[in-house]
């Protein structure tokens, strides 16, 4: 195959006759009049907006007040059983707790409750908490401690007091007559915030662009075949418009600070740019974030055990993972590793390797893995991880591993799941009212019929005319716990 034109780009403001000269649409001899996409379709290139958008898992919003476009949302997680220490009062304490001996603890908070049983981090010592605890100048609190095992030699090994580290609180054991009471713990919802932003797209023609005729035909929307200008440049306009609108939904982030402010102005008026997080910046931050080089089968079992353990509603489960090509191989690579590793690999060959007579094929490849709860972890490959806008970005700066973009090996697992009163757990969230709007400014321009019929219609003198998007969005995580993102990194 050899290359006889190659594919052209325009940055100028309006499309006329001249752009099209330019792109060599106006040659009147081609041997096809079929286009041929050298770099595919784009089918699958907007996973969220399908899922949400086109699964009518969308919330509409009110702003709070003017030019505030943020949304709030109630969340309760499971009642904390656990409180991170600070240290062991008596650092000199070789052997706390042994011989029955009493000893003392601090801790970041008073959340252990008087009276109650407590158990060390590696699970090997339990002790009883011996009266409340005393309050220390710095916010901290001490307790005190004795152990409630029957042999004297027991103790708790001091690297159970390294800082941060989490002790659990049990059940309270008293005396069988003349006990105190003591108290509970107790927990309300809490409440996150996020917001939507605005984003506005706008395809300006001159002349008679909207009339003319090329001697290649285009795939139309309702099956057909065009060979006008206009459908077809409304096609890519569109496929732009939507893959950068997709593109902020995974990777846009949160731009007030911790007054909510916002320090994005727009240069002309003034006026504030709100921008809300993405579900990167959402997941990340509920702690669900990861790195990884060779994927193995450990790893995937450590995610989705944090996420079905976040899982508080009792609806089913639906936890995508979202990735690349690139990540659906390295998840099969894991699985066949484990294979091989357990001898289970052999019996299979039979799945892999097929015999068409006087020809062999070979390949045959995972896409699902069973956890040990029978949880189905299913793979779907998007190509906004290997065409996308960063997809694009990593080619041109040079990271590619085994022939991919590193961002085809991001691994997004997104639980879908419905809550108990039957709401997605992920939506995309609008501005009621102003979810998209179009228009037009109608110059001297002949108006294509693909803009449609507006009541919008917008005057200027010249010899121009202007289609005009603006949309809301923003993406709602209701419960973040139970997503999970792992990034690629690289060599």
């Amino acid at each position: 195959m050899r290359e006889l034109q190659a594919t052209k780009y325009s940055s100028e403001a309006y499309s006329d006759d001249n752009m099209l000269m330019n792109f060599k649409l106006l040659n009147p001899v081609q041997l096809s009049k079929n286009l041929t996409w050298l770099w595919g379709k784009d089918d699958s290139s907007f996973p969220l907006l399908t899922y949400t958008e086109g699964n009518g898992a969308i919330s509409t919003a009110k702003p709070m007040k003017l030019n505030d476009t943020q949304y709030t949302w109630k969340v309760m997680g499971r009642m904390r059983n656990t409180s991170r220490v600070i240290g062991l009062y008596n650092t000199a304490l070789d052997e706390p707790g042994v011989r029955h001996t009493e000893f003392q603890v601090v801790f970041e908070d008073d959340w252990i409750i008087k009276d109650y049983g407590v158990l060390s981090p590696d699970g090997q010592f339990q002790a009883r908490v011996q009266g409340d605890p005393v309050r220390l100048a710095d916010n901290k609190y001490l307790y005190t401690f004795v152990g409630q095992h029957a042999e004297s030699t027991k103790y708790c090994a001091t690297d159970n007091f390294d800082e941060g580290k989490a002790w659990l609180m049990t059940a309270p054991p008293i005396a069988s007559s003349k006990s105190d009471g003591n108290r509970s713990n107790k927990m309300g919802p809490g409440e996150l915030t996020n917001q939507f932003g605005f984003y506005r797209y706008s395809k300006n023609i001159a002349g008679n662009i909207a009339n003319k005729v090329m001697p290649i035909e285009f795939k139309t929307k309702g099956g057909g075949t065009s060979n006008k200008w206009m459908p077809f440049e409304m096609k890519l306009f569109e496929l732009g418009r939507r893959r950068g609108l997709e593109h902020e939904l995974w990777y846009s982030e949160y731009n007030r600070d911790e007054k909510g402010r916002i320090h994005l102005p727009d240069s002309r008026t003034g006026e504030i740019i709100p921008k809300g997080a993405g579900v990167k910046q959402i997941v990340t931050a509920a702690g669900n974030y990861d790195t990884y080089y060779q994927l193995t089968l450990k790893k995937i079992d450590a995610i989705m055990d944090a996420i079905f353990n976040n899982r508080v509603g009792s609806t089913p489960k639906e936890v995508v993972i979202y990735t690349g090509k690139g990540g659906k191989r390295m998840l099969h690579n894991a699985i066949q590793s484990d294979a091989i590793a357990n001898q289970y690999f052999t019996p299979l060959g039979a799945e892999n390797i097929k015999s068409g007579g006087s020809f062999l094929s070979y390949g045959n490849y995972f896409t699902q893995y069973k956890t040990i709860d029978d949880k189905i972890v299913t793979v779907k490959e998007s190509d906004f991880f290997n065409h996308g806008l960063r997809a694009e970005q990593d080619r041109e700066n040079g990271r590619i591993y085994d022939g991919l973009p590193y961002d085809s090996y991001t691994m997004v697992f997104l639980d879908h799941s419905m809550n108990d009163e039957g709401e997605r757990n992920i939506k995309l969230v609008a501005e009621e009212g102003r979810e998209i709007q179009t228009g037009v400014y109608k110059g001297m321009s002949a108006i294509p019929p693909e803009w449609g019929a507006f009541n919008n219609m917008i005057s200027t003198r010249e010899d121009i005319a202007s289609y005009e998007v603006i949309v809301s969005q923003g993406i709602n995580i209701g419960n973040p716990t139970t997503s999970f993102w792992m990034d690629f990194e690289g060599e």
